[in-house]
């Protein structure tokens, strides 16, 4: 697994270190926050890439010495997990108090670098382990007690972007940013499975012999870094994925008004609007649909009586309908009841007069009602057919 999970997280976490830094230095809009996330997704590529059999190997045979790129790669994820914590304090906290914790957590950065460094030294002659190092080698004490202060080292950092992370985002309104927290906590707290698996390859050197978990590591490592890699980035790219789907709803949204639109300016052609500059827009497009069809609606209003209204409602009531559905059935009902007017060339049976707008109902509230109205206009339009092909016959 090591040959799959491990190569595909090293680029994604490249390919989002790379787009990171191309968008700062393109947009001049460093900032440490941004130079934080780009060293974090640094870290966590080269932490995979080193870990990649293929990688691992020849890094081993190009330095001589076996098995280096395993405290490549450990020193790459202890430094992960304080960029990290660095990162959410900076976010978190007042600058002051954000320095003064962020430099407790580097100085023991440093330290827990040095004795990594120092006890992978001690371990003695080894072999070329590309996927199996530590399962391998854990019964000597030297890796035993490396293995405890790295785990420790990165578990207390992925406890700690927990701690910092859920809470924050409890305090956030709905938006990218308290996902990309989230996401970032469920990630962290996957990550500790992979610091459980470890610590029982450690406890080998005590005589136990507990059973192996080398299956679960590369997965859940690896899972738990694609979740941080999303969530770190999702405040990124996540308003881009709001963008999109915003647009494909206004598009469904112009196609759902169609029949409506169709019916209105097909009897009154007069009613569609000059093509404007930006027509291709989706928003300005249903904009314009929404406008003619309610001047639709002011050259129909002539041929339409009260009476329709009250028998459309009463109907609509005889059959459950209530609120917003018993509105739209009711406007729907006027309006068919209006183009059939037209269409035979009957006289208006009152004067034209401007309805003032409904001052309850804004822009999204007024589509809502006519995508409803659309809809039972179609319903009428089904109903009314069959009876109007037998009084033709």
């Amino acid at each position: 697994m090591n040959e799959i999970f491990y190569p595909t997280l090293a680029v994604v976490a490249w390919v989002a270190a790379v787009v990171r830094l191309s968008s700062a230095l393109r947009k001049g809009a460093a900032t440490p926050s941004r130079n934080a996330v780009t060293a974090a997704l640094i870290l966590l590529a080269t932490t995979f890439t080193m870990s990649t059999p293929v990688v691992w190997g020849f890094a081993d045979r190009i330095t001589g010495i076996d098995n280096i790129t395993a405290l490549i790669a450990h020193l790459c994820v202890v430094g992960f997990s304080v960029t990290i914590q660095v990162l959410l304090l900076g976010w978190t906290n007042p600058a002051a108090v954000a320095r003064r914790r962020s430099r407790r957590r580097i100085v023991s950065l440093f330290v827990v670098v040095t004795v990594l460094g120092v006890l992978f030294t001690q371990l003695g002659p080894t072999e070329t382990r590309t996927t199996d190092f530590v399962a391998s080698y854990a019964h000597r004490p030297q890796l035993a007690a490396y293995l405890i202060i790295y785990v420790s080292a990165f578990a207390m950092g992925l406890i700690d972007i927990v701690r910092i992370c859920w809470p924050y985002a409890e305090i956030l309104d709905s938006g990218w940013l308290r996902r990309g927290l989230r996401t970032t906590a469920v990630g962290a707290s996957v990550g500790l499975v992979y610091c459980v698996a470890r610590l029982l390859d450690a406890s080998t050197t005590l005589g136990w012999s507990p059973p192996r978990w080398e299956g679960i590591i590369p997965i859940s490592s690896s899972t738990g870094a694609l979740l941080v890699v999303v969530g770190l980035t999702m405040p990124v790219w996540g308003p881009r994925v709001s963008r999109v789907r915003k647009m494909f709803r206004t598009l469904r949204r112009y196609q759902q008004l169609h029949p409506l639109w169709s019916a209105l300016t097909d009897a009154v052609p007069g009613i569609k609007l000059p093509a404007g500059p930006e027509w291709w827009k989706p928003g300005d497009r249903l904009h314009r649909r929404v406008v003619e069809i309610y001047d639709a609606y002011l050259a129909l209003r002539p041929y339409v009586s009260e009476e329709i209204s009250d028998e459309a409602r009463r109907q609509a009531h005889a059959t459950g309908v209530v609120g917003d559905d018993l509105a739209a059935m009711v406007e729907a009902a006027r309006i068919h009841a209006g183009l059939t007017a037209m269409a035979s060339g009957a006289a208006p049976s009152q004067p034209a007069r401007p309805t003032p707008p409904d001052p309850t109902l804004d822009e999204e509230s007024e589509i809502r009602h006519l995508i409803r109205t659309t809809r039972a206009f179609t319903q009428i339009r089904l109903v009314a057919a069959p009876a109007e092909s037998v009084h033709e016959r």
